[in-house]
C-alpha cells in the first residue's frame, strides 16, 4: 500500500510540473525537481548545461539521485569521483537523444543512437526500459524536448571505472602510502600516461612492516634520495595479467632492475606475495602485494650524517658537528669511516672538564676533536687488525688494538654501520687528539644565542620523528 501511494504522489508530483513544463528547458526542470541534484551537479562538472539548455530538441533518459547512489555503491567509489572522470561526459551524453521522443513513439526492440555516439536499446514488454533501466516515469515534456525517468546510470560500452593506474591506488583505501611517496617523487603524471604498465602495489600495511623494520618513519622514506627507484622497482612495462606469468621469469622494471616471479605455492615477486591481481585499469594493470620491494642498490643512509639525525643517542655529536660547520662535508662523496661518540660519551667528557655541553660546543678547536673521529676511506671492522695505525683527517693517527676492538682508549661497542658515503663504528668514549687546545670557560666568548640556535637545530631534528638505530651491525644488514 505504501508502495502505491508513494508512485500516486509522484505522479501528481510530476503532473504538477508538466503545467509548467513547456516554460521550462529541460535542465530548468531537473533543478526544480530536487531529485536529480548528483545528475544537475554532473552537467555542471561536464560543462553539458548550456547544451542541453539550447534550442534541441532532446530526449533525456534521467537518472535519479537514487540511480546514482546505487552505481556509485556497486563501482565503490564516491560521487566526487565520478564527478572528476575523465569520462563524465561521455556517460552523460549516453543519455541524451537528438530529437523530442515521446513514450508513445518507442516499439520493443527498437534502436536509437544517442549524442554520446553509441546506441540505446528499448524494450516496451511489461513497461518501458533503456538497456537494463526502468523508465519510472515517462513524458515530462520541457521547452526543448522531453524527460523519461529512469532508475538505473546508463553506462556506455567503453567506459573504464579506473582511466589510469594511480586513480586504482588514489580511490581505494589501503595505499595512503603508495599514493604519498608516487606524489613526493613526482610519479603521479608518468603513471597517468598512455603505458600500459604493470604495477606491484604495496599496502599500507607492507610499508608500515618496512619502515618497523628498517627502524625509520614514513616521513624519512618519502624524504629519501632513492624514493623514485624504489617506486619504478614496482613498475614494469606493459600489461602484464596473472594469467601471463611463468615461474622464474625475470621481467625488468623501469628502475632498471629485474624481479623474479615465483609460482610455488602461490604468486611471488621477489619475496612479496601478490594478495589480490588483475586490477585492470584503462592504461595498465595493477597487482596488490604485501611488501615492499627493495632494490639491490637501495642504502637506507646515503650518508653518516643521516644515521646521526636519525638516532637521538647522536644529537650532542650532531650539534658539534653543525657548530664546527663538518655537516656539509661529511655529506660529501667520501667515502669516510666516522668513531660516533654516543650522548653517554660526550656527556662523560663534559663531566671530566667540568664544563657545559653549550661551552663544549664553544671551544675554538672542536673541529680538531671532531676530525680526530673521522678516517678518510671505509675501513670495516674485517680490516682492523691489532695495532694498526690510521691517519684522520684532524692529521694524527689513531691506533687500535684487539680485545674488544677499541681506537685509542675508546671501546667500540657497535660496527659496521654502512651509509652511501662511508661506515660508522660507535664507540663509548671522545677521543681528544694531542693538538687540542682547552679554553677554560671563563676565557670562552659569550656565544649563547648561536649555541642555542645550534640546540634549536636538533630539537628540530627530533620534532620531525626521525628513527633509532640501536644495534650492531643491524643497519649493515638491511642496506
Amino acid at each position: 500500500m505504501k508502495k502505491i501511494i508513494s508512485m500516486i504522489l509522484s505522479l501528481f508530483l510530476f503532473a504538477g510540473i508538466n503545467v509548467f513544463a513547456v516554460e521550462q528547458d529541460i535542465v530548468e526542470i531537473a533543478i526544480d525537481n530536487g531529485n536529480f541534484t548528483i545528475l544537475v551537479a554532473a552537467l555542471q562538472e561536464a560543462e553539458l548545461v548550456e547544451t542541453l539548455k539550447g534550442e534541441g530538441p532532446f530526449t533525456v533518459f534521467a537518472p535519479t539521485d537514487a540511480a546514482f547512489a546505487a552505481l556509485l555503491a556497486d563501482l565503490g567509489v564516491s560521487a566526487s569521483y565520478l564527478l572528476g572522470h575523465p569520462q563524465l561526459s561521455e556517460i552523460l551524453t549516453y543519455h541524451v537523444v537528438s530529437g523530442k521522443v515521446m513514450s508513445t513513439d518507442l516499439t520493443n526492440g527498437m534502436v536509437a543512437l544517442t549524442v554520446n555516439g553509441e546506441n540505446v536499446t528499448f524494450t516496451v514488454n511489461g513497461g518501458v526500459k533503456v538497456n537494463d533501466a526502468n523508465v519510472t516515469i515517462a513524458d515530462i515534456e520541457a521547452s526543448n524536448g522531453v524527460i523519461h525517468v529512469i532508475d538505473k546510470v546508463l553506462i556506455p560500452s567503453d567506459f573504464e571505472l579506473y582511466p589510469t593506474v594511480v586513480d586504482i591506488a588514489v580511490n581505494n583505501t589501503g595505499f595512503s602510502t603508495l599514493v604519498a611517496a608516487l606524489t613526493k617523487a613526482g610519479l603521479v603524471g608518468a603513471l597517468q600516461g598512455a603505458g600500459p604498465f604493470t604495477v606491484f602495489a604495496p599496502t599500507d600495511a607492507a610499508f608500515a612492516s618496512l619502515l618497523a623494520q628498517l627502524g625509520v618513519s614514513a616521513e624519512y622514506l618519502l624524504n629519501h634520495p632513492q624514493l623514485s627507484e624504489i617506486l619504478l622497482y614496482h613498475v614494469v612495462s606493459g600489461r602484464v595479467l596473472s594469467t601471463d606469468l611463468n615461474d622464474g621469469m625475470t621481467p625488468a622494471t623501469l628502475n632498471g632492475e629485474t624481479i623474479t616471479v615465483d609460482l610455488d605455492g602461490g604468486v611471488f615477486i621477489n619475496d612479496a606475495s601478490v594478495i589480490l591481481a588483475d586490477l585492470e585499469a584503462g592504461n595498465g594493470v595493477v597487482h596488490v602485494i604485501n611488501k615492499v620491494l627493495v632494490p639491490s642498490d637501495f642504502v637506507l643512509y646515503p650518508s653518516i650524517v643521516d644515521v646521526a639525525l636519525n638516532n637521538p643517542d647522536f644529537s650532542i655529536l650532531v650539534a658539534a658537528l653543525q657548530k664546527a660547520g663538518l655537516v656539509d662535508a661529511l655529506l660529501g662523496e667520501g667515502p669516510f669511516t666516522v668513531f660516533a661518540p654516543t650522548n653517554a660519551a660526550f656527556e662523560a667528557l663534559l663531566e671530566a672538564l667540568g664544563i657545559t655541553a653549550e661551552q663544549l660546543l664553544a671551544q675554538p678547536d672542536l673541529a680538531k676533536v671532531l676530525l680526530f673521529h673521522v678516517i678518510s676511506g671505509k675501513v670495516m671492522s674485517t680490516d682492523l687488525t691489532n695495532g694498526l695505525m690510521a691517519a684522520t683527517l684532524n692529521g694524527e693517527s689513531v691506533t687500535f688494538t684487539e680485545g674488544s676492538w677499541f681506537v685509542q682508549d675508546a671501546e667500540i661497542i657497535a660496527v659496521d654501520i654502512e651509509t652511501g658515503n662511508g661506515v660508522i663504528h660507535v664507540i663509548n668514549k671522545v677521543i681528544i687528539p694531542t693538538n687540542f687546545n682547552y679554553v677554560a670557560p671563563e676565557e670562552l666568548p659569550d656565544t649563547s644565542d648561536n649555541n642555542a640556535l645550534g640546540f634549536a637545530f636538533i630539537a628540530l631534528m627530533a620534532g620531525l620523528g626521525l628513527a633509532v638505530v640501536s644495534s650492531k651491525k643491524r643497519l649493515a644488514k638491511q642496506s
